[in-house]
């Protein structure tokens, strides 16, 4: 019927509805050309947004020890492993610390890595096995360990699952524990175990304490006493009577035993200048502000032999040292700033689930780094 009617028109009525017709479905192409376009630019929107905050983060290298580049990722995966070790064994897990020495930690890793072959240090698939059997499988008996073997297949995967690493890095990161051990017990071979110790007392007081009065009765006790039971005997009774010390500390009269002249703890440089006999100034408590902390050393020994906990602790020591010599041999970059800071945080707090529970009675340190 339409096309009956459109006959009827005159000729120029129908050229200019066949204009018209053609001019709007050229608009729709249009249209649905911008349309496309428009989708085509909010797709690539969404995914360079993506790949900005997604993909190119965790790829961006941060760490570069020679030809060896780590990246954003790489520092996650070591730092998940000592979160979830602090979650297994019940310590405190404080991410801004961990990570600061997470930092310093790779690098100085990955220098033992590339001297390791220098030094004949070596690290092998057996030992790398039983440490990670040791997080696991425990038992005073051989069917003890035998049950926790049945299920070590399964409780390694769900770790792994936890800590979002493949086998293979997690092997990574566990031989790097082990070559540190070895390069530290290495370097400590040549610390001497005999060295000069100090004998060392403390009391703790409250800011608001009867603080005149405690220094007092040392400082007349002590002016008498010359030897060094006289001294720790004055030290014992001021100390039992005002400090507010740990209650075992104060029920020894505030002796916390010798200490060696080297060592490296919170308030040794404090301590080692003092003079026998003499009590210190005043010494705020890094432990409490509330509190403040006044030492005394009683003798002196110039050659004693350091005890298995000062041992371990000059084997750190010289493992520092000797690394912050051997820094010098390698070219070191690391960036990092405020918002890579943020950026571990953040890929932390993604981690914060269950996990499958432990053998108990491990080092921490078995974990990693």
């Amino acid at each position: 019927m339409q096309n009956s009617d459109n006959k009827k028109l005159p000729t120029s009525d129908r050229r200019r509805l066949a204009v018209k017709g053609r001019t709007n479905s050229t608009r729709q192409k249009l249209l649905f050309i911008i349309i496309a376009v428009a989708l085509l630019i909010i797709a690539g929107i969404l995914v360079a947004g993506y790949v900005v905050a997604f993909v190119m983060p965790p790829r961006e290298v941060i760490i570069r020890v020679n030809d060896t580049n780590y990246s954003r990722g790489d520092l996650t995966k070591v730092l998940r492993v000592r979160q979830e070790g602090a979650k297994f064994f019940g310590m405190d897990f404080e991410a801004s610390k961990e990570i600061f020495e997470s930092l310093q930690l790779f690098i100085e890793d990955e220098i033992l890595t590339q001297v390791a072959a220098k030094w004949n240090i070596t690290v092998t698939e057996g030992e790398i096995n039983r440490q990670i059997e040791s997080l696991f499988i425990i038992g005073d008996t051989e069917f003890e360990i035998e049950i926790f073997r049945r299920d070590f297949d399964e409780r390694y995967r769900d770790y792994l699952n936890q800590i979002r690493l493949t086998e293979d890095e997690h092997r990574e990161v566990t031989r790097r524990s082990i070559q540190r051990g070895k390069f530290r017990e290495f370097i400590g071979e040549q610390i001497p175990t005999v060295t000069e110790h100090v004998h060392v007392h403390r009391i703790v007081m409250p800011i608001s304490g009867e603080i005149d009065i405690m220094a007092s009765k040392l400082n007349d006790g002590l002016s008498e006493a010359t030897t060094p039971e006289l001294r720790q005997s004055v030290w014992k009774d001021v100390a039992r009577e005002f400090s507010w010390d740990d209650a075992e500390i104060k029920r020894l009269g505030g002796d916390i035993g010798w200490m060696p002249i080297n060592s490296r703890s919170t308030y040794a440089d404090k301590i080692t200048s003092l003079a026998v006999g003499t009590v210190s100034e005043p010494i705020p408590d890094v432990e409490n502000p509330k509190s403040i902390i006044f030492f005394m050393i009683s003798e002196k020994d110039t050659a004693r032999q350091l005890s298995v906990a000062d041992l371990e602790e000059q084997k750190s020591l010289a493992l520092k040292s000797w690394i912050n010599n051997e820094r010098e041999n390698h070219e070191i970059y690391a960036r990092f700033d405020s918002e890579i800071y943020t950026w571990l945080l953040e890929q932390l707090q993604q981690t914060n689930q269950t996990t499958p529970t432990p053998a108990s009675g491990i080092d921490g340190l078995n974990l990693g780094l």
